[in-house]
């Protein structure tokens, strides 16, 4: 009997598409075997993908990456994708059904209604999940799994909605192995790992900062009351960066290391020299980051509007999430803008973890969400019999250079290596020759002043005793 299953999940970003392998226990501990990331570049454009050969490669790189961890005999046969972008969004719809009078209002009667849900067509748009944000049965709040009876049951429902196109553009990067067993929208995954029961219940907007798009969630009373998506993202504060004539990278490099969403006591104007000896002044720098910032900040509080939300109802205040969110002193621009507290996401306490991947479970809340929406074992055991070796698939090109590249740079790493060993190995018998130079030049100077003292009275002794023989 089983103990554990295995779990894959996969997320494709702006950025990069990131992956995470591993198991789930009987009890519901999840144990990471592994997170690994392709990088990507204009692939993927405000979640749909524009590039689905180049994306598609990446997929099967970053699989087989994945599938290293768990060793030859097992093969990652389906995995859960996550996805996300501008079209991203949830519209509100209401279902009514009348029963015969004191019908028991079940579970299942309601998970129906869900589905029928689910398969409401609208034009140009995918209905990616439906979530309950209110029950009443004869207009009598349903509250957990309580059971009640009546006559009628009304469901009020958020439709996680976004363009046909959205997952259309991600299938087409997963063709053959593995398979999607399903795609689950990023925004709810991560705010079930970030949020704790008591942030729902008590109220509380979580925003994740991407690459390209900020998605604004509001959850109270336990449920999801507003999602929208914002079209910008942490990329293009590093574009504006790039208007004072530096590289992507070297945009991206500022952002990171010097960027800041505030200025914190009195600025100097100095020169920074970027990798290709690249020139830019910090207060130009702090001028293009502070005002794209303060721009999608300004849209991240026009929301409480958009969402007729009270910020003073939503107990919890602000969680932030996302590679964007570490912008330093971002926490304090939105604190101080949007009225309201703010702090950092981090996995929710009461998640059973594995010790060493909580340790990096803040810096990977988006896969580490979809890793734990995985129910179902994704991987399977392959038969040991012989089987005909099978004709090899042509390579794809880009897909050969990559391998070279990572063959290069694995025998680097083993030369590297091999000088450490012998230069290690040098010097310890560079140790053993002075050891031993130091011993002969020892025996070659002879006894010191006590050694002559003690042959003399070695040598007294002896006469003594020949003596003594003698006598």
């Amino acid at each position: 009997m089983e103990t554990e299953r295995y779990i894959v999940a996969v997320e494709i970003g702006s950025s990069k598409i990131t992956g995470a392998i591993g198991t789930r226990s009987l009890k519901g501990v999840v144990t990471v075997l592994g997170v690994d990331t392709e990088p990507l570049s204009g692939s993927v454009k405000r979640g749909i993908v524009v590039n689905p050969e180049e994306v598609s490669s990446k997929v099967k790189r970053l699989v087989r990456k994945l599938n290293n961890r768990i060793g030859a005999s097992k093969k990652i046969k389906q995995v859960y994708v996550g996805i996300g972008g501008q079209s991203l969004h949830a519209e509100d719809h209401m279902i009514s059904r009348d029963y015969p009078e004191g019908t028991p209002i079940t579970e299942d009667m309601i998970r129906h209604l869900q589905d029928e849900a689910r398969e409401m067509p609208i034009a140009g748009a995918d209905i990616l999940e439906v979530v309950p944000s209110e029950i009443l049965v004869d207009d009598r709040p349903k509250v957990g799994r309580e059971e009640m009876k009546g006559s009628n049951l009304k469901m009020s429902l958020k439709l996680i909605v976004a363009r046909d196109d959205l997952k259309k553009s991600a299938a087409r990067c997963f063709s053959g192995d593995p398979s999607v067993a399903r795609y689950i929208p990023t925004p709810l995954s991560t705010a079930y790992v970030a949020l704790s029961n008591e942030d729902r219940q008590s109220g509380v907007m979580l925003v994740d900062f991407g690459a390209e798009t900020t998605t604004v969630s509001i959850y109270k009373d336990g449920l999801l009351r507003y999602l929208s998506t914002i079209p910008l993202g942490g990329y293009n504060i590093t574009r504006d960066i790039m208007s004072l004539k530096v590289t992507a990278p070297e945009a991206e490099s500022f952002k990171v290391r010097l960027g800041s969403a505030k200025v914190i006591g009195e600025e100097s104007n100095i020169t920074l020299r970027g990798e290709s000896q690249s020139e830019i002044k910090s207060l130009d720098l702090s001028k293009v980051v502070k005002a794209r910032i303060e721009e999608i900040v300004a849209n991240v509080n026009a929301h409480f509007d958009y969402a007729k939300c009270d910020r003073n109802s939503l107990g919890a205040g602000m969680v932030i999430v996302g590679g964007a969110s570490k912008l330093s002193n971002l926490a304090e621009l939105l604190a101080e803008k949007c009225d309201i507290r703010v702090r950092k996401g981090a996995l929710r306490q009461d998640m059973l973890l594995d010790v060493a991947s909580q340790s990096k479970s803040a810096d990977y809340l988006e896969i580490l969400g979809l890793l734990y929406c995985v129910k179902e074992n994704c991987v399977e055991t392959l038969s040991q019999t012989f089987e005909e070796p099978e004709e090899p698939n042509p390579i794809d090109p880009k897909e050969k250079k990559a391998q070279e590249k990572e063959e290069q740079e694995r025998r680097k790493r083993e030369e590297k290596e091999r000088r450490k060993r012998e230069a290690e190995e040098a010097k310890q018998k560079e140790r053993e020759r002075k050891e031993k130079e130091k011993e002969e030049k020892e025996k070659a100077k002879g006894p010191g002043l006590f050694g002559k003292l003690k042959d003399i009275v070695k040598k007294a002794e002896n006469l003594l005793d020949d003596e003594n023989d003698n006598f």
